[in-house]
């Protein structure tokens, strides 16, 4: 299989790791959604928008003769393809917190 197919692959379950882990949080009702919802775009652009900027030429596709500027912005997308959704989940399990200390006073 070609690298980017089982990177595309890794970010897939990576995903919906994040999503089962989103869907057990209890009492967040349709924020769950949101939270599922935005766990699944963000990767979803950022591998779009990557590919993009490579097919119309304003980045190079191969990283060894990518500039510095080009190099940065393969590196963000990079990171937002793994840690968009982990960071989604953050959001959830700490928007469920608040909602539960709120709940308690």
């Amino acid at each position: 299989m070609p690298d980017h197919v089982l990177i595309y692959l890794i970010v897939l379950l990576n995903t919906f790791c994040q999503l089962m882990l989103i869907w057990r949080q209890k009492r967040m009702g349709t924020t769950r959604w949101f939270f599922m919802v935005f766990a699944v775009l963000i990767p979803l652009l950022a591998a779009v928008a990557m590919r993009t900027l490579v097919a119309y030429g304003v980045i190079n596709g191969h990283i060894a003769t990518q500039s510095r500027t080009e190099h940065l912005i393969t590196n963000v997308m990079s990171i937002l393809l793994i840690a968009g959704p982990w960071l989604m989940t953050l959001a959830a399990v700490l928007f469920n917190r608040s909602k539960k200390v709120r709940h308690c006073t």
